[in-house]
């Protein structure tokens, strides 16, 4: 019996084309270098917006990890994906709330346009949530595909046909 090949999803190749990239430039780019500044002047900035800065980098990794795994089609890996993007999209977003917070009640503020600073780190920061978003859609599509049960019927039926083998003879 031949093995069926996979049809192409030109649709997803597309999706995942573009969410890798609004990945490399909003969740791993901005969302990384916004939290290593505040990393960087932390002696000015205190401790509390270091902390900020580095659960801004580990959200980054984690929803770029996210993207990394829902480009595959194995059901762990989209598993996997869901669990590392869902914790990194609220982080970041938690963080970017606390960070804005904390600017407008500082009231930091640009000295040329005179605009709040929290306008900024949310305008830089905010778009992470299209990548995120993308890969969450991606991995549901994936782990829910007709393919994805159909291996996953195969497996167990190959557990099932294993486990009802019949013994070998102990006679001879």
């Amino acid at each position: 019996m031949k093995k069926n090949k996979k049809k192409k999803k030109p649709l997803l190749t597309a999706a995942k084309a573009v969410m890798l990239l609004l990945t490399a430039v909003f969740s791993l780019i901005m969302t990384i270098m916004a939290g290593a500044g505040l990393i960087y002047n932390g002696d000015s900035y205190g401790r509390k917006l270091v902390n900020i800065g580095i659960i801004l980098i580990i959200s980054g990794i984690l929803m770029t990890l996210g993207a990394f795994f829902c480009v595959f089609r194995k059901t762990l890996h989209n598993v996997i994906s869901i669990i590392c993007t869902v914790p990194g999209l609220v982080l970041c977003l938690v963080m970017l709330h606390r960070l804005c917070m904390h600017a407008d009640n500082a009231g930091w503020t640009d000295s040329v346009t005179i605009t709040p600073i929290s306008d900024m780190y949310a305008s830089r920061i905010l778009p992470v949530i299209a990548p995120a978003a993308l890969s969450l859609v991606i991995a549901i599509v994936q782990l829910f595909s007709f393919e994805a049960a159909e291996e996953r019927r195969i497996k167990k039926q190959k557990k099932l046909d294993a486990e009802n083998a019949q013994a070998p003879s102990i006679i001879g």
